[in-house]
């Protein structure tokens, strides 16, 4: 099953290769179009430069013709141009002009029309001053402003030492519209900066300047915008949103962007499942091994608190045997008095206090095996204020060596968690030991170690606490923390271990500073089986629950 924050991964990549997948269409497709359209331009052009050409062409072959002899100059001049508007359906009218004997300015001699309308005389003089001012033997283009979409071509010449021009009135919008412009591009004809004539005009509106990303600005401008004696075509062709995102392109790379990208997903969270099955596996070997040797050291701590015991365990058992032996003396006598020593039942109490004494004895011996050998290891219900007992009865001699006081101030009835009692034995152990341990460097008259049990919401708690020197900052700092000791002659594992131990019933240790040391373990309450949640650092004691002052 795929997690929820996978499907969101997977989402965001998708969307990464469509917008890709978008993006190289466009791209391409716009190359596509600006090849079509550069061959378009090309061949529009090409077919209107050569239609130009016909024109030059046809005023470059009237020249010679006035080189004929005077009768039949005229006549031949008019025949040639009859035939070129036959040939050329784009020309209006040849024009011949000529200067009169004596003067420079020039005035039309002959006059060759075609079918179609053409511009009177009076309509190109607006350019004839123009035409007179131009070099002898170029032909030059000028726009005729009476004459919409119409272009004049004029030569001028010497014939026979006088000066004369030859003039041809051109339809450009005619010929412009023989070359079929396609409908999605428009087309202008320019001479300079001025517009002669503009096939399929597009729309230039609101959306294009608003949106310009929905069209595709492919305009090929003029290399001489200033220079009116040039041709110059303006194309422009606008794009739309259908013809860059091409969907039968689109398509079909997305589907198989996807299906890369599920494949890509199903690789990695296979690999991302053997990793995690194979991590599984070390963390149980590891704790495997944590947990054997966690257990190992955990006897061998007890094993060696027992050793720093023995005087005290020699000094338990000497008194049940001092008493064993006494009272066994006692009924020795008895028993030689006979009858009379007995009257009073004296020797069957000899004997019940034998009893009693050799069970307290077995008591404590077996409590000391069960503590050094650990056998109850498995956490069940029981009650803790009897493990604090148990483990201040085995500290009693050191006690009382060292002139510490222990008051103990259980909650009535005695808190109940889920515990092993062997490890919780161990902890109160190691934290009474602790207090013995700092309350031996003191020198102030009374020593206390006062300890609770109390219930707070759902927990129960053990407090231990000491008015010994108490914890330094960096101590409580790095209390926990594995190998750190202020112990001469310490291993630095024992509250760690603690720690350690108690997080197996679910609980925590905390330690905080208040008129000496404050250890207290927090437990889950009865019906609490649960781990509890610690918040905040040990050193400075959880955020809950806090123990409610004495």
């Amino acid at each position: 099953m795929v997690k929820p924050y996978s499907i969101r991964a997977f989402l965001v990549q998708w969307i990464a290769i469509e917008l890709v997948v978008i993006a190289i269409v466009a791209a391409i497709s716009v190359i596509q179009l600006r090849d079509d359209f550069a061959f378009k331009r090309l061949v529009l052009t090409t077919e209107l430069s050569a239609r130009a050409a016909e024109i030059r062409t046809s005023l470059t072959l009237l020249q010679p013709v006035l080189q004929l002899p005077d009768d039949s100059t005229h006549p031949s001049f008019r025949q040639i141009a009859m035939g070129i508007l036959k040939t050329n359906p784009y020309c209006n009218s040849i024009r011949l002009y000529e200067a009169k004997p004596g003067q420079s300015e020039l005035s039309e001699t002959i006059s060759v029309p075609s079918m179609s309308a053409a511009p009177e005389e009076a309509d190109l003089q607006t350019i004839m001053g123009a035409v007179e001012r131009q070099p002898e033997g170029d032909i030059v283009a000028r726009p005729l402003p009476q004459f919409a979409g119409h272009v004049v071509f004029a030569m001028k010449f010497m014939n026979r030492q006088t000066p004369a021009a030859i003039v041809a009135v051109y339809d450009a919008a005619k010929a412009v519209q023989s070359i079929h412009v396609p409908e999605n591009i428009e087309y202008q004809l320019r001479m300079g900066n001025r517009l002669i004539y503009m096939a399929n005009p597009q729309d230039h509106g609101f959306l294009q300047k608003v949106l310009p990303w929905f069209s595709v600005d492919l305009t090929r401008t003029p290399l001489h915008p200033d220079d009116d004696a040039q041709f110059h075509s303006h194309l422009e062709k606008r794009v739309t949103l259908g013809e860059v995102l091409d969907w039968r392109m689109i398509v079909p790379l997305s589907i198989l962007g996807l299906a890369g990208l599920y494949a890509f997903h199903l690789l990695v969270n296979q690999r991302a499942a053997l990793a995690q099955a194979r991590e599984a596996e070390q963390s149980v070997r590891r704790q495997m091994d944590s947990l054997r040797h966690e257990n190992r050291l955990s006897q061998a701590l007890r094993v060696n608190a027992v050793g720093e015991l023995a005087s005290g365990i020699a000094h338990e058992l000497t008194q049940p045997l001092t008493a064993l032996l006494s009272q066994s003396q006692a009924g020795l006598i008895l028993l030689e008095k006979g009858e009379a020593g007995n009257r009073d039942g004296s020797l069957k109490q000899a004997l019940a206090a034998n009893v009693r004494e050799a069970q307290r004895a077995g008591k404590i011996l077996h409590r000391m095996r069960d503590y050094i050998v650990g056998n109850d290891i498995q956490p069940m219900l029981q009650e803790l204020n009897p493990f604090i007992v148990n483990m201040v009865e085995l500290l009693r001699v050191k006690l009382s060596e060292q002139n510490i006081e222990v008051s103990m101030d259980f909650a009535t009835p005695s808190p109940k968690s889920v515990v092993g009692a062997i490890e919780l034995e161990q902890v109160i152990h190691n934290l009474l030991r602790n207090a013995v341990d700092a309350l031996s460097e003191c020198r102030h008259d009374r020593k206390r170690i006062p300890i609770r049990t109390f219930s707070q919401d759902t927990v129960n708690i053990i407090e231990i606490a000491d008015n010994g020197p108490g914890l330094s900052d960096e101590v409580l700092k790095n209390l926990f923390r594995p190998f750190f000791t202020t112990k001469e002659n310490g291993m630095g594992l024992g509250l760690s271990l603690c720690a350690r131990l108690l997080e197996r019933s679910g609980g925590t240790l905390h330690a905080r500073n208040d008129n000496g040391a404050v250890f207290w373990i927090v437990l889950p309450g009865e019906g609490m089986t649960s781990p509890l949640i610690f918040q905040g650092s040990r050193d400075s004691g959880p955020t809950l629950p806090v123990p409610s002052p004495p």
